[in-house]
C-alpha cells in the first residue's frame, strides 16, 4: 500500500494513554505504512490522551480501522462531521463494533462485514483546506473543537 498516486485523507485518532491501546493505534498507522505524530490530548476528548495524526491512502482507511476495530479493547467511533476524520475509542461500545458518522450525520453501525462501503461513502468533502500540508495539525484539530 504506497500511497503514490493515490488521495491522501488526514486522520486524527484519538487513543487511551494504556500502553495496549496506543500500540494498537501504532500498529494500525504501520499496517499502512504511514507514521503518525503524537501529541497530548488530555482534556479534549473524554477517556483520550493522545492524538495521532497521520494521512492515510482513502484505499488503506478501512483496513486502518478495521485493524483497531481488532485491537481495541473497545468499539470505535469514526466521525466525519466538520470536516475532518476522528476515530476514538467508544467505552460504551462492545469491541468489534464501528459506529461511523458521516459528513450529512447519517449513523451507522458494522461488526466489520461492508465497512470499506461505509467508511468512502462517510469521507469528509475535500475543499480548498484539502491542499495543506498532510499531517500539520492546527489547534482546532489537536482539542477537536471546530473554531472557525
Amino acid at each position: 500500500m504506497d500511497g503514490v498516486g493515490t488521495e491522501q485523507i488526514r486522520v486524527n485518532v484519538f487513543s487511551p494513554a494504556m500502553p495496549t491501546e496506543r500500540e494498537a493505534v501504532r500498529a494500525a498507522f504501520a499496517a499502512v505504512q504511514r507514521r503518525p505524530t503524537e501529541t497530548d490530548a488530555r482534556g479534549s476528548v473524554p477517556l483520550a490522551d493522545v492524538l495521532l495524526i497521520g494521512s492515510v491512502a482513502t484505499h488503506a482507511l478501512a483496513y486502518m480501522i478495521n485493524t483497531l476495530r481488532k485491537s481495541w479493547s473497545k468499539g470505535v467511533v469514526v466521525d466525519a462531521m466538520g470536516g475532518r476524520l476522528t476515530i476514538r475509542q467508544d467505552p460504551a461500545l462492545p469491541r468489534g463494533v464501528v459506529v461511523v458518522r458521516s459528513g450529512s450525520g447519517e449513523i451507522t453501525v458494522r461488526d466489520g462485514a461492508g465497512l470499506a462501503d461505509i467508511i468512502t461513502s462517510a469521507l469528509p468533502q475535500r475543499g480548498p483546506d484539502a491542499s495543506a500540508a498532510p499531517g500539520t495539525p492546527n489547534a482546532t484539530e489537536i482539542d477537536g473543537q471546530n473554531r472557525a
